[in-house]
């Protein structure tokens, strides 16, 4: 129980960050208009985006909305489920239930408009990556950690598992 409430816990405070900061942007920024953070390489440029990652399938009505909604609560059900038999605790946890709550964190942010807010803005002069949201760093940072872990852990246990046992 101590593993799904901090599932629970990673979850609502990346969706709480995502929803706060997103309001910001919408609020302070003008839409399109740089505002530099770290000269060139970070700006905080409000933008909005109709479709899903790196703008796919923009313009196409409540599409990604509903498939991102199925995806996310199909998250969330097989979490709980697998936190529960015990297939992830410790870190994983915390970072698994960061994946969830950015997921989640885009779909809320859907909801009214179709569109996701997108403010961070990263490059060097002309050469820019698309723009993104904490929501984004959540989901890609914790699904990159969760990896790493998961593949260090494994050969952990493997080796946990072939050491002969003395009694």
């Amino acid at each position: 129980m101590r593993n799904i409430s901090r599932l629970l816990l990673a979850s609502i405070m990346a969706l709480s960050l995502d929803t706060l900061t997103k309001a910001w942007a919408v609020q302070t920024l003008t839409l399109y208009q740089p505002v530099p953070v770290l000269g060139e390489l970070l700006r905080f440029t409000l933008g909005y985006n109709t479709g899903v990652t790196f703008g796919l399938f923009a313009n196409s009505g409540s599409a990604p909305l509903i498939v991102t909604g199925i995806i996310v609560l199909g998250m969330l059900i097989w979490s709980l489920s697998a936190v529960r038999r015990g297939e992830f605790s410790g870190m994983s946890v915390w970072l698994l239930g960061l994946i969830l709550g950015g997921a989640a964190g885009n779909v809320v942010d859907r909801l009214p408009d179709m569109r996701v807010t997108d403010f961070l803005d990263m490059g060097i002069g002309t050469v820019r990556w698309y723009t993104f949201n904490l929501a984004d760093v959540f989901i890609v940072f914790g699904t990159l950690l969760l990896l790493l872990i998961t593949m260090t852990e494994k050969p952990q246990l493997e080796r946990e598992n072939n050491e002969p046992k003395t009694t």
